[in-house]
């Protein structure tokens, strides 16, 4: 990362001035830390002062700090710790900065569950071909092949959101190459876990997917606004998603009725109902799956 060894510099000659030490103090052996809670004290001072260069100081280093070319999530996991409200801007209109839909193509599936699996963005459709568009100005973080996301780009903002185009046909630009709004990433496509062509775009921030359709108005083809307040709100479904980790379910057997099936698991009709999404009146299948923790 650029310049990140004269950030680290100034920050270790900043820690010297708040302890009332010179350089010249430090090298000397006479002079070192007496104790171990001092140690303690100005190792974490050290964090506390790194991260605030980092993160205000100097932004582009700290949003380029974790670039991975390799892969579609950056960090371990869909994790992402909130606590404050953080105001993110989308467009600056007086930098010609500006938002372009990335396929004008109607919604063929929304953010968050299907049945058994979580859907982190909102599927477009499209024709095998049809030129999709970066959404944003950004950087080209990813480009890469990826077995459910098939031929996949994903981009990077200075603001710190990311953006994700998948089961791309063919892929038009290079990782770590910067990019315009409007401009094309590639052509849509049935590439990966999919069926029939559409384009599967993701907004993510730190790692974490974002409900797209809180942030553009896909009918319309434009932003809800040029500014979001994103909150831990935003990630509660996450807490959802580590719960279901430990999910069990049922497969419908011959015979097999919601009653039987609650006495089994010593459970109630009204809990797998609740789980499952489903009315007591609701007639059960052959090889259906029911959840019943």
């Amino acid at each position: 990362m650029k310049n990140i060894a004269l950030y680290i510099f100034t920050t270790i000659s900043l820690l010297w001035s708040l302890n009332g030490l010179s350089q010249n103090d430090v090298r000397s052996d006479s002079l070192l830390i007496e104790s171990r809670n001092d140690s303690i004290d100005l190792i974490n001072n050290f964090y506390d002062i790194y991260d605030s260069l980092t993160k205000f100081i100097h932004p582009s280093d700290y949003l380029y700090a974790s670039w991975n070319t390799r892969s579609i999530r950056y960090r371990e996991g869909d994790t992402v710790e909130k606590t404050d409200s953080v105001m993110i801007v989308l467009v600056d209109r007086a930098h010609d900065e500006k938002y372009v839909h990335p396929f004008q193509g109607n919604i063929t599936s929304h953010f968050g569950y299907r049945r058994y699996r979580f859907h982190y963005g909102t599927d477009v459709d499209l024709v095998t071909g049809d030129p999709v568009r970066c959404a944003f100005d950004g950087m080209v973080r990813a480009t890469l092949y990826d077995k459910g996301y098939g031929r996949v780009v994903v981009v990077r903002h200075k603001n710190g959101l990311e953006t994700v185009y998948a089961h791309l046909s063919k892929i038009l630009v290079d990782t770590n190459t910067m990019i315009k709004a409007g401009e094309l990433v590639g052509y849509g496509g049935n590439t990966g876990r999919s069926t029939g062509s559409h384009l599967h775009f993701e907004i993510r921030y730190l790692g974490a997917a974002i409900n797209p359709e809180t942030i553009v108005d896909f009918a319309n083809y434009k932003l809800i606004s040029d500014t979001i307040f994103l909150t831990k709100k935003n990630f509660e479904y996450l807490h959802k998603i580590a719960a279901d980790k430990n999910a069990k379910y049922h497969k419908v057997k011959s015979g097999d009725t919601l009653s039987a099936i609650a006495r089994r698991y010593h459970t109630s009709i009204g809990k797998l109902c609740y789980l499952n999404g489903i009315k007591q009146t609701h007639i059960l299948q052959i090889g259906e799956k029911i959840r019943v923790k």
